[in-house]
């Protein structure tokens, strides 16, 4: 299974159990959050921390935050892959930015949240995501899933799918990338024994297929969704990823349950007080999730005053430097 988790993971904490450079969470307690070692169970109280970069500004700007943002701790940096989110927006392309990520960088996991097969080519996709695992020193992750984007669709030209259509495509796509990866015709092979996949949406047959394939499974809530309302259908999703996992004698603490928090997604508002954060966290623990991947940066999308000025610099190294 994954290998995501041999590398130092961001928990919120007050103390700091233990300096191993085993995989390690930080649990939620009536005293706080503390750090321990045992395996994620689907609804423990544990909770993961990872960041999604929109690539809206700047070039040089966007190297500025992935440096600083792998150097506060965060698992994974996560680039968004899509051609026009919204007419007119600067939107710089996932890959191109993935290769740079990987050289400015040197302990997060990076991948794109997620490459939407109405783009993608499996056969680059799969040459790409192993070229990235070498570029990175085996950091690399994959997200994939079924799009669904109208505009993407026509700008990419290519038929707007009916959602049966791209969920059959999505399974055909995953496998054939899986096959490529270990193809001895394709050589290299990937750095890691596996380069770990995440199977993004929410539709019955992509989680499904992702208590089959995946390492870890992302939901994106629901667009402009309301949290409390959100975070009832994704514990709804999670049982139903717990009765497939068993359907296929899968240990459930082997599937990660991720959230993607902010921008066009479910309505939270955590930077508005340390209180609020911790309502968040709890929230979507509670819901069944064991990771949460912050869109950066904190005030995209938010409404005005809705982001207390550098409390999301300020939570996220207190998370890494609590001891």
């Amino acid at each position: 299974m994954s290998t995501a988790g041999t590398r130092p993971t961001a928990r919120r904490t007050c103390t700091q159990a233990s300096t191993s450079t085993r995989t390690a969470s930080w649990s939620c307690s009536a005293r706080g959050w503390s750090r321990s070692e045992s395996p994620h169970v689907p609804g423990a109280r544990d909770v993961r921390f990872s960041v999604c970069t929109l690539p809206t500004a700047p070039w040089d700007e966007l190297v500025r935050r992935w440096r600083e943002l792998d150097g506060i701790g965060f698992e994974t940096i996560w680039v968004p892959d899509q051609i026009v989110p919204r007419p007119g927006l600067p939107w710089l392309e996932a890959w191109t930015m993935l290769g740079a990520l990987s050289q400015v960088t040197d302990r997060a996991r990076i991948g794109p949240l997620v490459s939407p097969i109405v783009l993608r080519n499996p056969g680059v996709l799969a040459k790409a995501s192993v070229t990235l695992d070498h570029a990175s020193g085996g950091r690399a992750e994959l997200g994939i899933g079924a799009g669904g984007h109208s505009l993407d669709h026509r700008k990419a030209g290519v038929e707007d799918w009916p959602a049966t259509e791209r969920d059959r495509r999505l399974r055909e796509f995953v496998e054939r990338v899986e096959e490529l990866w270990h193809d001895p015709d394709l050589a290299p092979p990937p750095v890691q024994e596996r380069i770990p996949l995440t199977i993004g949406g929410i539709s019955a047959p992509t989680l499904r297929l992702a208590a089959e394939r995946a390492s870890r499974w992302c939901s994106y809530g629901g667009y402009n969704a309301q949290p409390e309302e959100a975070a009832a259908h994704a514990h709804g999703h999670n049982e139903l990823l717990d009765r497939f996992c068993r359907d296929n004698g899968r240990d459930l603490r082997t599937l990660r349950r991720a959230i993607l928090l902010g921008y066009l997604y479910v309505q939270e508002t955590p930077w508005r007080s340390e209180e609020d954060f911790h309502l968040v966290v709890e929230r979507w623990r509670a819901a069944g999730m064991d990771e949460i991947v912050w869109v950066y940066p904190p005030h995209a999308a938010m409404p005005e005053g809705a982001v207390e000025e550098g409390l999301f610099e300020r939570l996220a190294r207190e998370v890494m430097t609590a001891g």
